[in-house]
């Protein structure tokens, strides 16, 4: 796989751009009029302004366990006119509030990871399982991942191994993630994978590795290695090959069952 380095002047903007990663996704979600759409992890809001763009109809919630997240969030669906049709709230994924069948799709770009970091493997069957009670018979979950078997290069390798190290952001095999849609009475329906064709020179992968070592603790008050620690055990391989950023995922889509 032929990955470029993310240029200087693309890096300080890059992540809320991913080489238009989150625009073509949403484009190929099932996507239907009207639909009320709950955004998972939702993070700076990114990937529900995308799905927002593509149908003018459809009402998104976004939920973030990280108050820092969701101000951003707001900022950011403001800045694209969109806070009246996005709303944002603080709520853990792992037991969230909403009644049953409240929702027709539940999306997540690559928020899996971070539910990992703060609530563990068994945090992420919970999400799943709460995903099912809140969906419509019907009702679509389309998650973005990165499972470690389907990463190709040696970049895309490394950061999976790195933030995994670093604060247990880890992400599951496809075979864990079907097994646990399975177990929440969700069918897989259909994957497909998505490439940027990008990865992060050194330099920037320092830059990645310091803001985590550093913002981690604050933000969700788990622990980690020093970036000292972390980067004497990476960076011979990271200065050898780069390391990805998102480089390549992949979108599973599955659809909640009709009982009976």
């Amino acid at each position: 796989m032929n990955e470029q380095y993310i240029f200087s002047h693309e890096y300080p903007t890059y992540f809320s751009k991913l080489n238009g990663l989150r625009s073509k996704i949403a484009k190929d979600l099932p996507i239907k009029p009207g639909m009320k759409i709950l955004d998972l992890a939702t993070g700076y809001g990114f990937f529900a302004v995308e799905i927002a763009k593509c149908e003018g109809t459809v009402r998104i919630t976004g939920i973030d366990i990280a108050q820092n997240d969701i101000i951003k969030a707001k900022d950011n669906i403001k800045k694209h006119g969109l806070d009246n049709r996005i709303r944002v709230v603080q709520m853990d994924a792992t037991s969230m509030t909403f009644p049953d069948e409240s929702f027709d799709m539940v999306v997540n770009f690559l928020g899996l990871e971070d539910i990992h970091m703060t609530r563990g493997k068994e945090g992420v069957r919970k999400t799943f399982h709460e995903v099912s009670r809140i969906l419509k018979p019907e009702g679509y979950f389309c998650f973005v991942a990165m499972p470690p078997e389907e990463m190709e290069s040696d970049a895309q390798k490394l950061e999976n191994e790195v933030f995994s190290y670093i604060c247990s952001a880890t992400w599951l095999s496809a075979k864990e993630y079907e097994e646990m849609l399975k177990e929440a009475g969700l069918k897989l329906l259909t994957k497909k994978a998505y490439y940027t064709g990008k990865k992060l020179t050194p330099e920037q992968a320092k830059e990645e590795i310091e803001f985590a070592c550093e913002n981690v603790p604050k933000i969700y008050g788990i622990g980690t290695p020093s970036f000292d620690e972390v980067w004497e055990k990476f960076r011979e391989r990271i200065e050898k090959h780069g390391m990805g950023h998102y480089s390549k995922v992949v979108l599973f889509i599955a659809q909640k069952a009709v009982k009976g």
